[in-house]
């Protein structure tokens, strides 16, 4: 097999794809803290072989970000994260609350670093935050107690 045949030739390269490279090929002078001045510099006088490697990593990269679609994109998909994020919020708040309590009854099994008065108002907050969404929640129409699909 020929050298020539070993790599596919470039397709029309657009000036997105060659500032990605030109930031791809940037990346490995990154560790210098070149200014992006001689990173351009050092681009524009790099050989054509290394231009070859760098655009073609950038189209690789184009291509697999213009494939992935961000969770938030079709815009239903803030439902379930509010789920998510009270769900995470209320258990946190409920070992928080578990925590205050051992310490109030004596039983806790070390000695918090931070006021118990900072805890103890750090609690009160997450509790007036899950407030917040639940009442957003209601107006918004979103049941919290709704488990997603790769938890039922």
């Amino acid at each position: 097999m020929s050298e020539e045949t070993l790599e596919l030739p470039l397709p029309p390269i657009d000036a997105r794809t060659e500032a990605v490279a030109e930031r791809l090929f940037g990346l490995k002078w990154a560790l210098r803290k070149d200014s992006t001045e001689i990173i351009h510099e050092e681009w524009q006088t790099a050989p054509e072989w290394i231009h070859d490697g760098y655009l073609r990593q950038a189209i690789e990269v184009l291509a697999t970000a213009d494939q992935a679609q961000p969770a938030s994109a079709d815009g239903g998909d803030y439902k379930e994260r509010m789920r998510v994020e009270y769900r995470e919020l209320t258990a946190r708040a409920g070992r928080l609350r578990d925590m205050l309590q051992r310490y109030a009854d004596g039983t806790l099994d070390f000695e918090p670093v931070c006021p118990i008065s900072l805890l103890s108002r750090q609690l009160d907050v997450m509790d007036e935050y899950a407030g917040l969404l639940r009442h957003r929640a209601k107006l918004e129409h979103v049941n919290l107690e709704k488990q997603d699909s790769a938890t039922e």
